[in-house]
């Protein structure tokens, strides 16, 4: 048998103190800038906040019970670190791989025509149709 752990949090935009099961906290590590880890820090930045930008872990993200908001709030690293433990989601946004292309942003490339089509209805026809096109745009098969 399982059981859930929950957490009060309270909402920055209403004030509202909700107990929020873990698993629906989605939480988010902050990555190191470049200008902090070398002790330059922007000029515009007073020391209030340069200390709370030194302070914060991460953020955390949920759903408000009052003001149905998606809300965020920062972390220290002992609260981040006791919600990652109790079994909060990790958003891992800090990859520089690259993603697989979308349908929605296609390759650049020449529209398929009417004949392409009909030439595509016709190799489906053939009993060898799954090897020639898996083999199409190789050089050497």
């Amino acid at each position: 048998m399982t059981t859930a752990t929950f957490v009060s949090i309270t909402c920055q935009a209403c004030g509202l103190t909700s107990t929020v099961p873990v698993d629906a906290l989605l939480v988010s590590v902050a990555v190191d800038d470049p200008r902090t880890a070398t002790g330059l820090l922007d000029a515009d930045m007073d020391a209030e906040a340069a200390a709370d930008s030194a302070e914060t872990a991460g953020t955390v993200a949920w759903t408000c019970d009052d003001c149905s908001d998606l809300t965020t709030a920062h972390l220290d690293w002992p609260a981040l670190l006791t919600l990652v433990t109790a079994g909060a989601t990790v958003l891992d946004d800090a990859t520089s791989e690259d993603l697989p292309p979308h349908p929605e942003h296609p390759a650049a490339g020449a529209s398929l025509t009417r004949d392409d089509l009909l030439a595509l209805h016709e190799l489906l026809t053939t009993d060898t149709w799954f090897d020639q096109v898996r083999t199409a745009g190789c050089v050497n098969p």
